[in-house]
């Protein structure tokens, strides 16, 4: 059993999956690690690359290859399923690591910190187009990261929103598993893992740059179409409601919040769509979801612009 398994997730990453690869095989430790690859029947020369590099390396790295395509969340719970280590590092096929000391220095921190559930350490976000310089998070998010070492608890998360570099993370398996059924219905497996590895323990906050986030056309994030954009909405919708049990109750504003603006977009878009009636019910959601005064404050608003539109004016 390897002391780290590497979750790592590929699909259509031909131009990208050397590289997060050669990331991992370039670790210095005292340990055994293993990547655990999971390649989600990618529609180009992915999982070429990827048997390729197994052969290369059998004893190092061990290919999940289902034989349907599993979807985003459904092909990377197969895969952190499938990490039996007793620590956890995630790679993303579009991502890498930039420093040959990344996992021995996590695991360290963890050894010598037992309250904590995982480390994280600082990343640099760049355009794989180059249509913008690079930045690192600590300065895109200064209120969650600074620039010295810390722990970072769940109500700082619960606070700030995403802002942990995923290809940071290295975190107890303990501290994860079992993971809960709710987790396959999910949209943001990263943010998901960000609440529940903090149930039982803080993270542990580097401020040494240590791997890159690549942003592309082709990433999760980057959804334009009405209907994709609903089924996002509706899966946040879902996955924010079990994030408001997670945690303590001065937090649910934060949430309520989000939940307000991800019901009333929901609403615009199913309209646009011609579901009427499913619009009309997203659109009391949000007027309904944070507090009594704010629903008042938007049904005066309602009637106000229905009064307009029958006296025309």
């Amino acid at each position: 059993m390897p002391t780290v398994s590497v979750c790592c997730i590929a699909y259509n990453h031909e131009r990208f999956l050397a590289q997060a690869i050669d990331s991992v095989l370039m670790q210095k430790t005292s340990f055994d690690v293993e990547l655990v690859l999971g390649e989600d029947c990618s529609t180009d020369s992915t999982r070429q690359i990827a048997l390729d590099y197994q052969r290369r390396y059998p004893d190092r790295i061990r290919l999940l290859l289902p034989e349907k395509n599993l979807g985003v969340m459904g092909n990377f719970l197969a895969t952190l399923e499938a990490c039996t280590g007793t620590y956890i590092a995630i790679v993303e096929g579009d991502d890498y690591w930039t420093s040959p000391d990344k996992l021995q220095r996590q695991v360290d921190i963890l050894e010598q910190h037992a309250s904590c559930t995982t480390c994280i350490h600082d990343a640099e976000e760049f355009m794989d187009d180059d249509s913008k310089p690079p930045r690192l998070f600590s300065d895109k998010y200064p209120a969650a990261l600074a620039k010295h070492e810390k722990e970072i608890t769940q109500g700082d998360i619960a606070e700030h929103g995403w802002f942990i570099p995923t290809a940071s993370m290295l975190f107890r398996r303990s501290a994860l598993f079992p993971i809960p059924q709710w987790m396959h219905e999910a949209f943001s497996g990263d943010y998901t893992l960000h609440l529940l590895l903090t149930r039982t323990g803080n993270m542990y906050y580097l401020p040494e740059v240590m791997s890159r986030y690549r942003v592309h056309p082709g990433g999760i994030m980057s959804a334009t179409q009405n209907e994709r954009i609903i089924a996002r909405n509706k899966k946040q919708i879902f996955e924010t409601s079990y994030y408001k049990q997670m945690v303590d109750n001065r937090y649910h504003g934060r949430f309520n919040e989000f939940l307000e603006g991800l019901h009333f977009d929901q609403s615009v878009r199913l309209k646009q769509g011609g579901n009427t009636l499913e619009s009309y019910y997203n659109y009391w959601k949000a007027i309904s979801v944070v507090s009594k005064p704010r629903t008042v404050s938007h049904l005066k608003q309602l009637a106000y612009q229905w009064y307009k539109k029958l006296s025309g004016k």
